[in-house]
């Protein structure tokens, strides 16, 4: 079986661990530092009051550069190293010509120092990682099978199990199956003893029974709702009257009868 390789894992490139530094190392590094800043920062403060900037805060111009080209140095950014380097020596040609009178605060020049500031606080920010997407190390991908050893013939190949059979399936016979015997049930004769009852006379046999009573007078309302109510029927006016009137359609006769 033949296996592929992993690739090996990406690392972060890095600056090399340096050697620690000796106590005179440092004292010579903040010495010079300390004697740096100090040359400098009175020609950035004269630059400053040169070009317009208030007495109380023109010392804040040599704070700026100096900050600049530490945040470059301990980032070891080359191009930010050089770019602080080249405004701190930009501010100290121009600053020494200024003091002497050999030149004059012009509006290139002022519009330069006063975006000192702005271009400091836009590199340190970048410098000190703001907005920057953290550094993920790749792992290491696992060794894949990509292909398959072949088998000598004649060998079963044991590394890989047999194929499962599928389930027996058990035969549908399609024999009729016998139905059982029909039971019969014996039917009650309640409902032909329920047919032969008396059924109650519908209201127009109640209203035409009126005629017959009140001796071949024609009833009146009130007469042909005692009739229905007696009987359990709707009785009001007009179920009255027209109950009546579909008895006398039937026999127009009756109609022309005295009223009672």
């Amino acid at each position: 079986m033949r296996l592929r390789k992993s690739p090996a894992p990406q690392t972060v490139a890095g600056p090399s661990p340096s050697h620690p530094l000796s106590l005179t190392d440092k004292l010579l590094l903040t010495l010079a530092l300390v004697a740096r800043i100090a040359v400098t920062a009175a020609g950035e403060w004269e630059l400053a009051r040169q070009v317009g900037i208030s007495s109380t805060v023109a010392p804040l111009l040599a704070v700026v550069i100096d900050v600049y080209v530490i945040a470059a140095v301990r980032a070891g950014k080359g191009g930010d190293v050089a770019a602080a380097l080249a405004m701190m020596g930009g501010a100290q040609v121009a600053a020494h010509p200024l003091s002497t009178g050999h030149i004059g605060a012009s509006v290139i020049l002022v519009a330069a120092v006063s975006l000192v500031a702005p271009v400091v606080i836009w590199r340190v920010h970048a410098l000190a990682g703001v907005g920057k997407a953290p550094v993920v190390q790749k792992t290491p991908e696992p060794a894949v099978n990509v292909t398959r050893a072949s088998t000598p013939a004649g060998k079963p190949d044991t590394k890989w199990p047999p194929a499962r059979q599928p389930p027996a399936v058990r035969a549908v016979s399609t024999a009729l199956v016998p139905r059982p015997d029909a039971v019969t049930a014996r039917v009650s004769p309640e409902p032909e003893a329920a047919d032969k009852s008396p059924q109650k006379p519908s209201a127009d046999q109640i209203v035409r029974a009126l005629y017959d009573q009140l001796g071949g007078r024609r009833p009146g309302t009130t007469h042909i709702r005692d009739a229905l109510k007696a009987h359990g029927l709707p009785c009001s006016d007009g179920t009255c009257r027209s109950i009546r009137q579909r008895v006398e359609t039937k026999e127009p006769k009756l109609k022309a009868l005295p009223s009672t």
